[in-house]
């Protein structure tokens, strides 16, 4: 008897039944549109054609109505009984037969067809799956501002991943000036944003994949881009900047405090919704979604500047919710319906029931512990639509924090479903640099795809095998386990709780001569870290990938290797600069500065290959300085050792 091979399906469908049997697909036979006065599943017919050829190399040919001289592989039938997105799967004796209540339904049922056939080939097993979404908006959120602008290439890649994972929105978050606004070609002139036209192509592209493309553009906060410029300047809360609060920033990273650029709107001034309207009259119109995220989050310094007066009269609270209504009136008056990030709101819980029924609230947060249940309770309980919003917890990383990552998108999916979310969108940060490398991110789409088509089923989904086989194609099976093991370095740190941080990733960032990060890991620790990623990077001689981009995947990976051995290189140096053992020598200085040279030409030449020059300067721009540091220390010890 041939082997069985155990059933492997991401996201799990809602219920699967298995049969005795297997179906052997003939050589000559046809995908078939059962109903000839319905061709909506035409686009899942022919993306199993593609399928069929890549993966077993048969070619399908399509054919509308039964009839006896055709024999039918699979055969895609409507059901108005079965919801939008609902999906039946029957694969028996007489083949596959995929029954749909819209073409949505029949593109996802294609999408587990296209995992069967990379597991089984051409003798598929007997089986009844019935499947549909827990959450109706499933999407993925890229930060294309902090600092790398992917190219048109690469978000389209990011989309044929997103189909195969049945996600429905992408969003592409914009502060500053990755998009090029026609009104403000002074604000992008020596970037490479992407263009309109080039929203039109993925635009386009998305939809064909029924992929919302979702506009996304802050418009309160996070402004700093635009208004640390001398023509905007005048909008700001406080103009000159301003220092962060204490409990806002880490001392370690900051013994000095933190000084912030000016990033938030003055709510009194008029200009301000003029800017935003020209903005958005540039943005809009090359979106076909009626949806539009305005974001508003980390309004730092609200009421503390030019509306200070305002807000001791009237509240902080009041002011934020007054300036959010205008931006609702903007974007009403333009067709869309807004979306907005729900951190702010949520500090005046009071408030929640004064917005706007039609508004969209995206409660976000990115620890394992972030209280999604109780925040989730109070947008429920106001009646107002709200998404849960996990992240991958990529940015700040190096190379991830797989355990942080996975109990954070759970913990959404979960109290998400329980109260009612409309939506789940994963979310991905460029903060500080975007110094980790797109391959790092995927565990984090792929956990977070599963959980939001079916939250029960997936909680202990198999990612690591979803990344061998329907991502990277890898032949040894090794590369899946292997990224999530990379992203748990972390682990072995000091232990004190770094919000969306690694310890490694912030001494890189920190100034030479602040040694409080570096006391903070022992020896010891250090040790345990150099040993663990050692063991990593054997590892990465195992895979033997497939997939268009394997020999560039694993060139990432072992740049964001190289990244993490040369920050345990640069917690020595600091300690010993502390007083933590034997004083530094310049010849130790200048290996840290030949290695950080090698690290940065990896990670430029890295950089071109998925994204825009526009932003890599920016990206390495605290590396440059740490090397000019290291130069300056060396001078001076080589300095002292002549005397």
């Amino acid at each position: 008897m041939p082997e069985v091979i155990p059933l492997q399906l991401l996201p799990r469908p809602q219920k699967v039944t298995i049969s005795e049997g297997c179906y052997s697909i003939p050589a000559n036979g046809s995908i078939v549109l059962a109903d000839e006065s319905r061709l909506s599943a035409l686009p899942a017919a022919r993306r199993l054609q593609q399928a069929a050829a890549e993966l077993i190399r048969l070619r399908l040919p399509l054919s509308i109505g039964l009839r006896p001289a055709v024999s039918p592989v699979c055969t895609f039938s409507y059901n108005s009984l079965l919801s939008e997105e609902a999906y039946e799967l029957q694969i028996n004796e007489h083949g596959i037969t995929a029954v749909y209540g819209s073409p949505q339904g029949a593109y996802y049922a294609v999408s587990t067809l296209k995992q069967l056939l990379q597991q089984y080939g051409r003798s598929l097993p007997y089986l009844h799956i019935q499947d549909k979404p827990d959450f109706g908006a499933r999407g993925l959120m890229l930060d294309i501002s902090r600092n790398k602008i992917p190219q048109l290439e690469t978000l389209c890649h990011i989309a044929d991943l997103m189909a195969d994972l049945k996600l429905n929105q992408l969003q592409l978050y914009i502060e500053g000036a990755p998009f090029a606004y026609e009104s403000f070609p002074q604000v992008w002139e020596l970037e490479t944003p992407v263009t309109g036209e080039e929203i039109l192509r993925l635009d386009a592209y998305c939809r064909e994949r029924y992929i919302e493309l979702v506009p996304n553009q802050n418009s309160f906060g996070h402004m700093e881009g635009w208004l640390i410029r001398p023509e905007f300047n005048s909008l700001a809360e406080i103009p000159e900047g301003f220092m962060l609060p204490d409990h806002m920033y880490d001392s370690d990273l900051y013994p000095e405090g933190l000084f912030m650029h000016p990033g938030t709107f003055n709510t009194q001034e008029p200009e301000v919704l003029k800017l935003l309207g020209t903005m958005y009259d540039d943005l809009l119109p090359y979106f076909s979604s009626k949806l539009f995220n305005v974001g508003c989050d980390e309004t730092y310094e609200l009421g503390l500047g030019a509306s200070k007066a305002q807000a001791e009269a009237t509240g902080k609270g009041a002011l934020y919710l007054s300036f959010l209504q205008k931006i609702h009136a903007l974007v009403k008056e333009r067709g869309k319906t807004m979306q907005f990030w729900g951190d702010i709101i949520l500090q005046h819980p009071e408030l929640i029931g004064s917005l706007p029924k039609d508004i969209i609230a995206m409660e976000w947060g990115y620890s394992a512990a972030h209280p999604f249940e109780a925040d989730t309770l109070k947008f429920k309980e106001a009646g107002i639509p709200f998404y849960v919003c996990p992240g991958t917890s990529s940015w700040n990383s190096l190379t991830g924090r797989t355990d942080n990552m996975l109990a954070n998108l759970r913990s959404a999916a979960i109290h998400g479903k329980r109260n009612g979310a409309i939506g789940y969108l994963i979310t991905d940060w460029g903060d500080f640099g975007h110094w980790q490398h797109l391959p790092v991110s995927y565990a984090g789409f792929v956990s977070g795809a599963a959980l939001a088509w079916n939250v029960e089923g997936n909680l202990d989904a198999d990612v690591a095998s979803y990344l061998n086989h329907s991502i990277f194609r890898d032949r040894s099976s090794a590369i899946g386990q292997l990224l999530l093991d990379l992203g748990n370095y972390y682990k072995l740190e000091s232990g004190k709780l770094r919000p969306n941080d690694t310890e490694l990733s912030m001494l890189l960032r920190s100034r030479l001569e602040h040694t409080g990060l570096a006391v903070s890991l022992s020896e010891e620790q250090l040790h345990a870290l150099e040993q663990y990623i050692s063991g990593i990077e054997a590892r990465l001689e195992l895979p033997v990938l497939d997939c268009s981009d394997g020999e560039l995947v694993l060139e990432e990976l072992r740049n964001g290797v190289h990244f993490v051995k040369h920050a345990i290189g640069l917690a020595r140096l600091k300690r010993q600069l502390a007083g933590a053992g034997a004083p530094p020598e310049a010849v130790q200085v200048q290996a840290l500065i030949h290695d950080l040279d090698l690290l940065l030409h990896q990670y430029r030449q890295l950089w071109t290959r998925r994204n825009r020059p526009g932003g890599l300067a920016a990206s390495v721009s605290k590396l440059v300085r740490l090397r000019g540091e290291y130069a300056a220390l060396a001078a001076e010890l080589a300095e002292a050792a002549a005397q």
